[in-house]
């Protein structure tokens, strides 16, 4: 109970200093002469928060954590401000319903923030970008495949088939011109059967490119006429790279720790303390 009112107490203490921290946003940390270098661990929940249902199992959101805190000390190393990475959270603390939800919420971010501090991986003692989708296809991709580089070879496909029971697992999106599907051909498909090429209308593109283009669900899709009209079936949420939040979900209610679903979706990677 009194640490939940200590949550409670936080939340309205970072609303009553907004105009502090807009100012901090807005003019840089010179506008403030009391700054100090943030500690990113008392972030991190407000961040996370904003990443992965609070309905997740804590293990899962505890792995979910550990992501989250090696990329933004890795955005940080590598020059992005602190200021730029809290802005989507302010931004979302900023309207009533969001600060409504995260007074009921929050105390479970904060503990899995709080059971992993310093936690982070590596790859060969250097921390790598870590990507994380909703559900794949039942197993994720290669990051070298994709991302054409051997420097994402640390991304390697491992199975996740409890994803193909996600809601809204398999998603239609129709389009009312068949002469629309037949400009489209796909050329080339992963292991993990995501679209890496295809031509549409003598364009050629990415899948993850025509997925954005359309706000597809995923790059995993099939076409067929149906009716006059063209369906694109689509397969998972999101990229399939890296970490399944639904699949990681599904481990934890199966009792696997944070660590143990981190080394299955990312099984060249180390889990270490800074």
């Amino acid at each position: 109970m009194k640490e939940y009112l200590l949550t409670c107490l936080t939340l309205l203490f970072v609303i009553l200093l907004s105009p502090f921290l807009l100012t901090y946003l807005l003019s840089g940390e010179d506008s403030c002469p009391l700054y100090k270098p943030p500690d990113i661990e008392r972030y991190l929940p407000a961040i996370v928060y904003l990443q992965i249902p609070y309905t997740h199992h804590l293990e899962n959101i505890k792995a979910q954590t550990i992501l989250a805190r090696t990329n933004i000390k890795l955005q940080m190393e590598n020059g992005t401000t602190f200021s730029t990475l809290m802005k989507k959270p302010l931004d979302h603390l900023a309207h009533e319903q969001g600060v409504t939800d995260l007074l009921h919420t929050y105390e479970r971010f904060i503990r899995a923030a709080r059971d992993t501090r310093g936690q982070v991986l590596t790859y060969q003692d250097q921390k790598v970008i870590l990507p994380y989708c909703y559900a794949t296809t039942g197993s994720t991709r290669d990051g070298a495949d994709l991302l054409h580089s051997e420097g994402y070879g640390y991304l390697v496909p491992v199975e996740s088939p409890q994803d193909r029971q996600a809601d809204n697992y398999m998603s239609s999106i129709y389009s009312p011109s068949a002469d629309h599907y037949q400009e489209i051909q796909i050329l080339s498909r992963d292991g993990s059967d995501y679209v890496l090429t295809l031509r549409a209308g003598g364009e050629l593109m990415s899948g993850e490119e025509f997925r954005r283009m359309l706000g597809l669900p995923s790059s995993a899709f099939t076409l067929q006429e149906v009716n006059g009209q063209t369906r694109i079936l689509c397969q998972g949420h999101g990229h399939g790279l890296g970490f399944s939040q639904y699949g990681g979900n599904v481990l934890a209610a199966q009792g696997k720790t944070c660590a143990q679903i981190l080394q299955h979706y990312f099984p060249r990677l180390s889990l270490d303390l800074e």
